[in-house]
């Protein structure tokens, strides 16, 4: 059964991942007005590429919240964490080799996944009731 600390941490891992996700299509539609179709889409692969492992780790570390073995955890979040950049990498460069997309709006949408994360997650833990 999970406590309140466990619900709060996970809700706070999905609400970090919802707002990355809305960053990065907001920056998608931003280019796709400013700059057309292609390179608002390009900017959404690149930030899929990242946005997409990052979810599967959420997944993998909300699934062991409220695991009481604190080795059980650490090797999740740590297997976890690799195999999020190793997949990064590799649908990032399957995108680029193998899609239609424009490299530079493809690095642009990856570099803006990886800063949403982050702010998201600041912005997350400043509003959490569980402090550190």
């Amino acid at each position: 059964m999970a406590t309140g600390l466990t619900k709060s941490v996970i809700r706070a891992v999905y609400s970090i991942i919802f707002y990355q996700l809305m960053i990065i299509v907001g920056v998608m539609l931003i280019l796709f007005l400013l700059k057309g179709i292609r390179s608002g889409l390009s900017a959404l692969v690149g930030g899929l590429a990242y946005w997409l492992p990052t979810f599967i780790f959420a997944r993998s570390l909300a699934a062991c919240a409220g695991a009481r073995a604190v080795t059980r955890f650490m090797v999740v979040f740590f297997g976890g964490e690799v195999f999020k950049l190793v997949l990064s990498g590799v649908l990032f460069i399957c995108a680029v080799s193998y899609l239609p997309i424009q490299i530079v709006y493809s690095v642009i949408g990856l570099v803006v996944a990886i800063a949403a994360f982050w702010a998201a997650s600041i912005v997350c833990l400043y509003r959490s009731e569980v402090k550190i």
